[in-house]
């Protein structure tokens, strides 16, 4: 019997492959049934500060979805902070982004951001991307100054920030508008599913998620107006592409990195246990 499974994505350049995976029939392959919703039906309105309110967390609270990526950091959060699921895995890309200011800023580079509003996503990939960005190039972790924006682009094409913190397809745009990118951001996503998904079905996520990885990868022409879809065709061929990797293991050593990192800075009260927050096989 063909197992159905409810994935939510985003609508983001680093989670195209996921669709991808859908429309080329490689999840129908592995023998499961994948309903796609890509972004959440309220669109910006949705992307509320508290992360237990967005769209993907509550979804898999109510038992509603099955599976969701989200960045590294996130997904050990939300497990431990929500329940109801587990790691499966590190996500098919490398993600990328960029710190950006407003086309009338002064400001040219990361260190000159200290104490300067930056708009992001609370608790999202690019805010702790933006932290270790800024922590790299001097700025103490006290003196950097996030806040949390629905819509990011429009926090900074109104001024509302001097600077925000972008991925594709909103870098992009935001250069169409004038403004500049001053540092790359990268950082890795990470597999959520719900308890109810087996070893076995897992084992299937991965392979067509991996299957989509390359069938993206022979044709770079494809990859970009597959990834880049949001854009319109003149602005995909300098648009800025997330590193297609592929599905991999998320190792102890790796998770222990990232919960010593947040625990340093506050954002995990206690340290969870790898055995209840990853599944490793």
């Amino acid at each position: 019997m063909t197992r159905t499974i409810r994935l939510q994505s985003d609508s983001n350049a680093h989670d195209r492959p996921w669709r991808v995976a859908v429309e080329q029939g490689f999840f129908a392959a592995e023998g499961l049934d994948v309903e796609y919703f890509e972004d959440n039906p309220k669109g910006a309105a949705g992307r509320v500060q508290d992360f237990s309110q967005r769209w993907k967390e509550s979804q898999l609270q109510k038992g509603a979805l099955d599976v969701y990526p989200v960045c590294e950091w996130g997904a050990i959060e939300r497990v431990q902070t929500l329940g109801g699921g587990k790691i499966i895995g590190l996500d098919t890309t490398v993600r990328t982004g960029a710190l950006m200011v407003g086309k009338d800023s002064k400001i040219t580079a990361p260190a000159e951001l200290r104490n300067v509003p930056i708009a992001v996503t609370w608790h999202a990939g690019t805010f702790y991307a933006a932290i270790e960005v800024l922590e790299a190039a001097g700025v103490p972790f006290a003196e950097i100054k996030l806040v949390h924006a629905n819509d990011r682009l429009e926090a900074l094409r109104r001024g509302t920030t001097e600077a925000a913190a972008l991925m594709e397809p909103l870098v992009s745009r935001a250069l169409a508008a004038g403004a500049r990118a001053i540092a790359d951001l990268r950082w890795r996503g990470g597999i959520v599913a719900d308890n109810d998904i087996d070893d076995a079905t897992a084992e299937k996520l991965r392979r067509a998620l991996n299957r989509a990885i390359t069938w993206l990868s022979e044709n770079d022409e494809r990859s970009r107006d597959q990834v880049l879809r949001d854009l319109p065709p003149e602005q995909r061929k300098g648009g800025l592409m997330p590193e297609l990797v592929g599905v991999a293991s998320y190792r102890a050593a790796e998770f222990r990195e990232k919960v010593d990192w947040m625990l340093d800075r506050g954002f995990l009260t206690t340290a969870p246990a790898y055995e209840e927050v990853v599944r490793s096989k």
